[in-house]
């Protein structure tokens, strides 16, 4: 989990130094076109069929049985269908550019950027692809240690890139080749690394049979992707819409920090997936529901005071870094951050578990669930608070879904058992963690230092409240009533 969480950190980490270097060489609006640049690279990244979602799953199934020939294979048919997908999207993108520059509010100054980066849109989307299939590869077969060094190492060498080769002026360009680039390290290095699970060998593509189960797999999954974008990246689209195109980056700096912290819990996941995958793969579904109940027990304590301390200090947070201006963006940044810790602390765990045994779609239908309720929300949300309403919406909704997909996950097995509440210390401890990490972030914030030095200063109180709840709950979270032995004995006749 350690080695994961520095992969799936570096990226962020990067983005995080990098973004007021970016603001203050491009300006807000040219920052503000490729920021919206990156919200159509990841929704289409999400759309790509559930494949790329699809994966870790089935590298780590055949990780389990040793089939080296079958890993070869859906590698190989992976990137042959990125490649497709990112050929159509291209010649999309050449016929569709200049009515997209001319419908969203762009400067007229910066059409013409927006208009190339537009047309290289596809190009990007198939290399940032193909290195989410080279990730998947290391991390279903365990090689989170390689996965750091490879993920670390694109991400340094694109930073260094970026800081000395971009200047003042109109180098949105030049921004989208250094970032193919990192992409493209990840997957020659990830390929590179990851070559010994896999055998090349006719046919080179999956056989007919287990396309069909990963198609079947990857279209639930596909469904549930699609709601990602309906959650989350519409809320862009629909600033772009209807206000300046600076207010596209206003919200992408919410947006980014709330997705940010929303996101090192899930650091833990593939790991999980990956261990889960193979238990169901041995021991069948007993095994998985034992499995659940040994890791939810921990999981869900130690997220939720998570989430409550870093959403009570994310608004604050957010203007360290950036400054008072874009105080709206922490408001935006708080309110999603409300929703996805529920959303994480009670699907995290359950999310491995449905996709393990092959059932994602009992994830799809909480997904549209909670889209459901976010978008009958949207409109009169909006109409009363504007962007926060937005967003507000779409806490609503994920946090509603998230309690409909417990429900749905007791037709599996995952029913509550004893000791699955939250230990009586998690109130207390949670208490004292968020009084510490506010006090000292609103200290941080009276010195009138702005910057990425500044906002790591600012996660130290946060680090600290959270080290003190640990001391108080960890006692209780290693109760022995959570160890594997009683886990078995609870699904025992």
């Amino acid at each position: 989990m350690g080695f994961s969480a520095l992969a799936q950190a570096a990226p962020m980490l990067t983005n995080l130094l990098l973004t007021p270097f970016l603001i203050g060489r491009l300006g807000l609006d040219r920052f503000g076109v490729w920021s919206l640049l990156l919200v159509f690279l990841a929704t289409l990244t999400v759309l790509d069929g559930g494949v790329g979602a699809s994966l870790a799953r089935f590298h780590a199934y055949h990780g389990a049985r040793g089939d080296r020939e079958g890993t070869g294979r859906l590698v190989i048919g992976s990137l042959v269908l990125f490649l497709v997908f990112g050929a159509l999207v291209t010649a999309l993108c050449l016929v569709l550019a200049p009515t997209v520059t001319a419908v969203l509010d762009v400067p007229p100054d910066l059409r013409d950027e927006a208009h190339q980066l537009l047309t290289v849109l596809g190009p990007l989307l198939t290399l940032a692809l193909a290195s989410n299939s080279a990730v998947a590869l290391l991390q279903a077969n365990g090689r989170f240690r390689a996965l750091a060094g490879v993920t670390g190492g694109s991400c340094l060498v694109y930073a260094l890139a970026v800081t000395t080769l971009i200047g003042e002026g109109p180098d949105l360009p030049l921004l989208a080749v250094l970032t193919a680039g990192r992409y493209l390290l990840v997957i020659v290095a990830g390929l590179g690394v990851g070559a010994r699970h896999l055998r090349i060998r006719r046919p080179l593509l999956p056989l007919r049979a287990e396309r069909h189960e990963v198609g079947r797999y990857a279209w639930r999954m596909q469904l549930s992707g699609f709601t990602v974008f309906l959650n989350g990246e519409i809320d862009a689209l629909v600033v772009a819409g209807l206000l300046p195109v600076r207010y596209v980056g206003i919200y992408a700096v919410g947006y980014q920090a709330a997705m940010g912290l929303r996101s090192l819990p899930l650091f833990a996941v593939p790991p999980l997936l990956t261990r889960m995958t193979g238990v169901y793969a041995h021991h069948g579904l007993p095994g998985a529901v034992a499995e659940f109940r040994l890791l939810h027990r921990r999981w869900l304590p130690a997220v939720l005071t998570y989430g409550v301390v870093t959403t009570a200090a994310v608004a604050i947070a957010v203007q360290v870094w950036l400054g008072s201006a874009l105080a709206l963006s922490g408001a935006v940044a708080a309110v999603l951050l409300a929703g996805y810790t529920v959303q994480v602390a009670v699907t995290g765990v359950r999310t491995c578990f449905v996709r393990a045994i092959g059932r994602p779609g009992h994830e799809t239908r909480y997904s549209w669930a909670a889209t459901a309720v976010n978008l009958a929300l949207t409109v009169p949300l909006t109409l009363l608070w504007g962007v926060l309403g937005v967003v507000l919406a779409t806490a609503i909704g994920v946090t509603a879904g998230s309690l409909y997909f417990v429900v749905l996950c007791r037709e599996l097995g995952l029913r509550p058992v004893p000791g699955e509440r939250l230990p009586k210390r998690w109130l207390p401890a949670t208490a004292l963690a968020t009084c510490v990490a506010v006090a000292g972030d609103l200290l941080v914030l009276s010195l009138g230092w702005n910057g990425a030095l500044p906002l790591l200063l600012a996660g130290l109180p946060v680090l600290a409240g959270l080290a003190l709840a640990a001391a108080l709950l960890v006692p209780q979270l290693s109760d022995p009533r959570t160890s594997r032995e009683v886990c078995v004995k609870e699904e025992s006749p």
